[in-house]
């Protein structure tokens, strides 16, 4: 052979391995159930596999040589190149970004980005899931479960209410119409009663309104009344547990809050009712409520066994028990300071915990006489 021959056959062989090489990457890319595509970092696609047309509407062929803004929402094509140098020197997995399809249709997908050297240049390869309908189920399970709660939540409440009711009634009987083992029985009855109404009650609230949507009707509220009417009810509680309940606050220096006083009052009875929990007999918990500029602050002190300041900032998380409570069995679901950070939430206002262990817990309320929206 000659040499020429010889050159020409070492190119044609290049050449034949190149294009086996680009085949299965194409075949690589074709595999994968995700759409699929490499961008340079001039913005331009260099290529894509078979499943962006059933995402987006392109076929491959026809979104290689354009920029990767053909597939972001319009309304974000001004800003992306500047984000987009960011995402191209490292790796961001499972982002949840908008996406825009060939007929305009905006949808939310799941992206994985990966930077790849290629020389002196790198590729970002992004992977692309539609998730709508992922979500859209996702919401409807969520619904499905919330209706079955509040429904089954909503049954319990008519019996223990009669309950209740009922266990008032004969508590109010002559002191010789039941025996001391009787009355002592009632009594069990009626708490274990409340507890349980109290429990459906936070359960129907979180059924109907997810915590973080709820919905308030708002009318003038006089705080510090309100917190005399929960220290009212619960001071027979704190009675039988040898703890001193109190409330004060200057009603003259005090403004209505614009709230819901239906919320307002499980915000105050569950913070007191956790504070006489809590707190050993000799105890004691007092509620204050005063003025600031434009809020009112609501503070419940108790001098019960304390938090540890690594739970201190779970506390407020849904269905979260410190140690100590379930090491001492006290009863509780975990449910109402959850609940007592969403409906301050929902008020526009802010509600913080401090605690020092064997001295007392102190949870400070903040409330905006107008939120915002008002």
């Amino acid at each position: 052979m000659r040499v020429g021959d010889q050159g020409v056959g070492e190119r044609a062989s290049g050449e034949e391995a190149e294009s086996t090489s680009s085949e299965m990457l194409r075949a690589t890319l074709d595999a994968v159930p995700d759409a699929v595509i490499v961008v340079g970092e001039d913005g331009v696609i260099t290529a894509a596999n078979t499943q962006v047309e059933p995402v987006f509407g392109w076929r491959p062929e026809e979104l290689e040589g354009q920029r990767i803004e053909v597939l972001v929402p319009p309304r974000l094509r001004a800003t992306h190149p500047q984000r987009r140098d960011g995402y191209s020197h490292r790796p961001m997995g499972l982002l949840q970004l908008p996406a825009y399809r060939r007929d305009g249709v905006e949808f939310l997908a799941e992206i994985s980005l990966a930077s790849v050297p290629l020389g002196e240049r790198r590729l970002a390869v992004a992977t692309v899931r539609d998730i709508t309908e992922r979500l859209r189920l996702e919401a409807e399970a969520d619904r499905l479960r919330d209706e079955l709660l509040a429904t089954v939540t909503h049954e319990l409440r008519t019996p223990l209410t009669s309950i209740i009711g009922y266990a008032e009634l004969l508590d109010e009987l002559e002191r010789d119409a039941l025996t001391p083992l009787g009355r002592d029985m009632l009594e069990r009855i009626r708490s274990n009663a409340d507890r349980e109404l109290r429990l459906v009650t936070d359960l129907l609230t979180m059924a109907v309104g997810n915590l973080d949507q709820i919905r308030l009707r708002l009318q003038d509220v006089d705080v510090l009344a309100l917190a005399g009417e929960v220290v009212t009810e619960r001071r027979r509680e704190a009675r039988r547990k040898g703890v001193s309940l109190h409330v004060r606050g200057d009603a003259e220096t005090l403004t209505p809050v614009r709230g819901d006083r239906h919320r307002l009052t499980q915000v105050i009875d569950n913070l007191v009712g956790n504070a006489v929990k809590f707190t050993p007999a000799g105890g004691r918990v007092d509620v204050t409520v005063s003025a600031l500029a434009d809020s009112i602050v609501i503070t419940v002190a108790d001098t019960g066994a304390g938090i540890v300041l690594q739970e201190q900032k779970k506390v407020f998380e849904r269905l979260y028990r410190s140690r100590s409570a379930t090491a001492d069995q006290v009863p509780g679901t975990g449910l109402g300071l959850a609940l007592v950070d969403g409906i301050v939430d929902a008020h526009r206002g802010s509600v913080a915990l401090t605690s020092t262990p064997g001295e007392g817990t102190t949870v400070t309320v903040q409330l905006p006489l107008r939120p915002p929206e008002d």
